[in-house]
């Protein structure tokens, strides 16, 4: 019989009534370290792919970005159901379940799923059910975040041998002893994973077993993210010096001369950003490039996606496509965002046609990442305003006597009145046309509970130092979303304590009428504008 959870309609198998069966599958993938740089290229496509999605704790929740739509995601529950966890017979259980119903699963697992991760035994329990599963490596965090601190396992100098060993007790209480007396004379480096809570412990069996107590030791937390923090001393020391600055987990420890190769080629310390945490509030999809770049500044980011777009209304498309069959009577065409510019480029081929319809008429890209995707799309804007807002537009159309013409502009379903009413006043008109939908999309409760500050009692909670807005939409989402799972006063005192930035002077405004400070505005409203406006905002002095 399955566990009584299963009734509660957040862990219910998602069914698809018009899909055709199709056997099911459980894809037991590892996520990695924290990085998400670090899921596999196979890692992501099993993520794209999935229908149900029954995620560890200690996995990076921007990783369920690449989840689909309609994907269930399992996790352990808050609120009124706190006292429903997911413990290995319960996840069995689903695994089970849900794949019986003909559903892509994906076991998604922190580092790699063989790597002290359980996952030979789910799939022993699936083989055993009649399930068929495959397994997907992941990057491993004994190897990443010792690499990460600039500490190598492995040295041509120093040691050829590595030894991965469980540090938490559980393993002695089961029967499985550590070889401690084999351990502590190896010559080799050691990695003792789940090791905070019984590092003195652990470090005490390994000098009563031999091993020299002035030995260089390592504590690695949260390796592979901008917030990690190493703390280096000797196994003589290392219980102290961990209570002394109270490190928690998730860390590992290493054991070995190599330990002191961190002081030359330590490196993920050193970059501008690093110890910051900055949160992300674009589209998912609108921003990767921009938290890769953010990230490779040392940055930890969390992405937390306040805007989901859609097709435009039938009726909308229609009235687009009815334009576009007649530009005669228009001075030309303004394309408000990239996906403005898809949204047009669309219209021309529903009607069997191309850009060269729009030859002899204006075009006007308003921002460099629109004109990027018009460019993309064999569309060469005429020109780019140099202030990317409508103020901005108006005076560019102003200064070239093309204010009070007809207009064609594509946008989103809301935005300022503010370009009508000027080309209105100028004795012109505009045919505004929705180009795509906007809506507050679904966000993990993973990535949200991450957002809870530091220090409240939260097991996951790390807070953030910044966070950008790219919109007053993306803002007044931003406080809907958390406001609904914390309570929107402590949101707003979340959002005091940080440093915001926008991507420009709109956004600020609309920040403003939201009651939210703002201490930085982008100078160019851009991806590199951006990361630049927070090198100036956070960084370390070099």
């Amino acid at each position: 019989m399955p566990p009584a959870e299963l009734s509660d309609p957040r862990l219910a198998p998602a069914r698809d009534t018009h899909a055709p069966p199709r056997p099911g599958l459980v894809s037991l993938v590892g996520g990695g370290p924290w990085d998400p740089e670090l899921l596999t290229l196979a890692g992501r496509d099993r993520l794209e792919r999935a229908d149900v999605v029954v995620v560890d704790y200690l996995v990076n929740p921007a990783l369920l970005l690449h989840c689909p739509a309609h994907a269930r995601i399992v996790q352990r529950l808050e609120g009124p159901h706190a006292d429903l966890r997911l413990d290995q017979a319960r996840i069995n259980a689903l695994l089970v379940e849900h794949a019986q119903q003909g559903l892509r699963v994906v076991r998604l697992k922190g580092g790699d799923p063989m790597m002290f991760g359980r996952g030979a035994e789910e799939a022993s329990y699936l083989r055993a059910h009649g399930v068929e599963f495959e397994f997907v490596p992941g990057v491993s965090s004994p190897i990443a975040a010792p690499e990460a601190a600039g500490i190598p396992i492995t040295h041509r100098d120093h040691t050829p041998s590595v030894s991965f060993v469980s540090g938490w007790e559980a393993y002695d209480k089961s029967g499985l002893a550590v070889a401690w007396k084999h351990l502590a004379l190896s010559a080799g480096t050691l990695v003792l994973m789940m090791s905070v809570r019984n590092a003195a412990t652990n470090a005490a069996k390994l000098i009563d077993a031999g091993r020299d107590p002035a030995t260089p030791t390592a504590l690695v937390r949260w390796g592979t993210r901008g917030i990690q923090r190493t703390l280096v001393g000797t196994l003589a020391d290392i219980g102290e010096r961990i209570a002394a600055a109270d490190l928690r987990s998730p860390a590992i420890m290493v054991v070995g001369d190599v330990v002191n190769l961190r002081e030359q080629i330590a490196w993920l310390e050193r970059r501008p950003l690093f110890g910051q945490r900055i949160v992300m509030t674009r589209a998912a999809d609108s921003s990767a490039t921009l938290a890769r770049r953010i990230g490779a500044a040392g940055a930890d980011v969390a992405v937390v996606p306040c805007l989901e777009f859609g097709p435009a209304p039938l009726d909308q498309r229609d009235a687009l496509d009815r334009i576009l069959a007649d530009l005669s009577g228009h001075a030309g065409v303004i394309v408000s965002s990239p996906r403005g510019a898809r949204a047009l480029l669309e219209g021309l081929a529903r009607i069997d046609r191309d850009v060269r319809a729009l030859v002899g008429r204006v075009v006007v890209a308003i921002g460099s990442a629109t004109a990027q995707a018009c460019i993309a799309g064999g569309l060469r804007p005429d020109w780019v305003p140099t202030q990317a807002s409508s103020e901005g537009l108006i005076e560019a159309l102003r200064e070239r006597g093309l204010l009070g013409q007809r207009w064609l502009q594509v946008r989103a379903d809301e935005g300022r009145d503010l370009l009508g009413q000027a080309i209105a006043a100028a004795g012109g008109s505009l045919d505004l046309v929705v180009g795509y939908a906007t809506t507050r999309p679904r966000v993990p409760e993973l990535l949200l509970d991450s957002l809870r500050p530091r220090g409240e009692g939260a097991e996951r909670g790390e807070g953030f130092d910044a966070i950008v807005f790219a919109s007053g939409r993306t803002a007044k989402h931003f406080l809907l979303t958390l406001g609904e799972r914390f309570g929107e006063p402590d949101v707003r005192a979340w959002l005091a304590a940080a440093k915001v930035l926008t991507i420009g002077p709109v956004t600020a405004k609309a920040l403003a009428d939201l009651g939210v400070r703002v201490d930085a505005i982008a100078e160019i409203p851009s991806d590199e504008g951006i990361e630049q406006a927070l090198l100036e905002l956070l960084a370390r002095p070099a």
